[in-house]
């Protein structure tokens, strides 16, 4: 609405795994009646919602978030929410759960059989319920979930420019799709409405012969997951980075011929915004 809009507090998460040509991502086409990039292709995520942060111990492992916040310019409480928001969001839109369920006292990872099962299909549906506020930490509790929150890396950090009707203050993370769940990734029919694993590379020249949509920060990030080559030098590359995440700002203008261009700082010259 002005450039006074306040960002929300957002997560998204590269899905990645290794395929027959290479490294692959798994990346959603949002809803075409979809009031914010309707139409285009894009990683799995969403807004915080409060009760992200207030996950019961008990229900989230594989992090300190003192020292992921410190990462990702956020205090504990925040980057909490950070990363069970994103579990939450690939849950929901990718149907992946990066998680594992207590089992005879011990911990196995989450299936595929299991999410087939009636209580996660179910968990999945509410979650994506355009008209339910559903808490899911009750259910969590129920079916012994722990969020394996370890497996996410953090990757980058992006703001939508001012001027937006609607902002986010995105971190991406990157995690690679857990094995038992080889096969399990498909999108949610509600706000996406297909789906596609691709190369970085492949993904690229599909938006280049205008069969996909990829605004900037997407195509950004497939560049760099495209520089990675492989889940291993995806992870090793997240894992290893000690230095804290810089916020990125792109700025829209207008082109001479009326075109919305955008650019960011050390990010070379303006695109079309898409």
């Amino acid at each position: 609405m002005t450039a006074t809009t306040t960002p929300v507090d957002a997560a998204t998460v590269l899905l990645v795994r290794d395929g027959p040509d290479g490294l692959e991502v798994f990346l959603l086409e949002r809803h075409l009646r979809s009031d914010f990039f309707g139409g285009a292709y894009v990683f799995p995520g969403g807004k915080v919602d409060e009760p992200d942060a207030q996950v019961d111990r008990g229900c989230w492992d594989g992090v300190d978030p003192a020292v992921v916040g410190r990462r990702i310019g956020a205090d504990p409480s925040l980057a909490l929410g950070l990363l069970v928001a994103a579990v939450r969001e690939t849950f929901e839109e990718a149907g992946v759960l990066l998680a594992s369920v207590r089992s005879g006292g011990a911990l196995r990872p989450v299936t595929t059989a299991d999410l087939d099962s009636g209580s996660f299909v179910d968990a999945r549906r509410r979650l994506a319920a355009r008209g339910e506020h559903w808490d899911w930490r009750p259910w969590l509790a129920d079916e012994g979930i722990v969020l394996d929150l370890g497996a996410l890396h953090p990757w980058s950090w992006w703001i939508t420019p001012e001027g937006q009707h609607r902002r986010f203050d995105t971190r991406f993370f990157v995690a690679a799709l857990p094995e038992a769940q080889r096969d399990v990734a498909a999108h949610d029919d509600v706000e996406a409405t297909a789906s596609v694993w691709a190369t970085p590379a492949a993904a690229l020249a599909a938006r280049e012969r205008g069969e996909y949509q990829v605004i900037f920060p997407t195509r950004r990030n497939l560049l760099a997951l495209q520089a990675k080559g492989s889940v291993g030098g995806v992870l090793t590359g997240a894992a290893g980075g000690t230095e804290p995440l810089q916020p990125i700002l792109p700025v829209a203008s207008l082109a001479a011929d009326g075109t919305v261009m955008v650019t960011a700082p050390g990010l070379g010259d303006p695109e079309p915004v898409e």
